[in-house]
């Protein structure tokens, strides 16, 4: 039966159907597909084995993804919603050193649950140049909203008014990546949360806080 008869047509569309439909589930999938081969080594990702680990075609794959720079850029969408949409995950009037306390336990544990996206964040060899820059530049947002507490944490008194806030927001970002360097370098054994509260002591007496 050729793919001109109006039988096979349909049920073409058919399928089409049935896929649009679960559309944002298989695409979840295929997100949580690439993070798990990205576990698997410091190496890039094909779509060849990306369709594989998922069980589709290539071209199956297309119908989700228009092509790897759309994989990449919903990766990085998915690790962006994690690490800046987090108001649910605050308490409402949480001074700012104490949604410091959270962020790091909150973003430790969730890089804990994705070992993939580690090497993302580390910005590794896993990813073309154009990817890293754009990983790079998410890492300086990141630093930036950190610095943005810490002011708010000078302004109420909790840090002296003399902290270098570029340094202090660098110093907690590099906690996390330690930790998720860590957690790749053993293989996955040792969780990025395996030292959180001497962490956080540690943090905490080097931003000269007596909170």
């Amino acid at each position: 039966m050729s793919l001109d008869d109006d039988r096979a047509t349909g049920l073409n569309r058919e399928i089409l159907k049935v896929d649009r439909r679960r559309r944002p589930e298989r695409r979840l999938e295929i997100l949580r597909a690439v993070m798990t081969l990205l576990e698997q080594g410091n190496r890039r990702v094909t779509t060849a084995e990306l369709a594989a680990q998922v069980g589709l075609s290539e071209a199956a794959l297309y119908r989700h993804f228009s092509g790897k720079d759309a994989i990449f850029q919903a990766l990085t969408d998915y690790l962006k919603d994690h690490l800046f949409h987090f108001s649910d995950k605050i308490p409402e009037g949480a001074l700012p050193l104490a949604r410091l306390r959270l962020l790091l336990e909150y973003h430790l544990k969730f890089f804990a649950e994705h070992p993939g996206l580690c090497r993302i964040f580390l910005v590794e060899g896993v990813m073309t140049p154009a990817e890293s820059q754009v990983m790079s530049r998410i890492v300086r947002e990141y630093v930036r909203m950190i610095k943005t507490i810490l002011s708010d944490a000078r302004d109420v008194g909790e840090v002296p008014t003399s902290l270098d806030l570029d340094t202090a927001a660098d110093f907690f970002v590099g906690l996390i990546q330690a930790a998720t360097l860590r957690f790749v370098i053993s293989g996955f054994a040792v969780t990025p949360t395996a030292d959180l509260h001497p962490s956080w002591e540690f943090f905490r007496r080097g931003v000269g806080s007596g909170v």
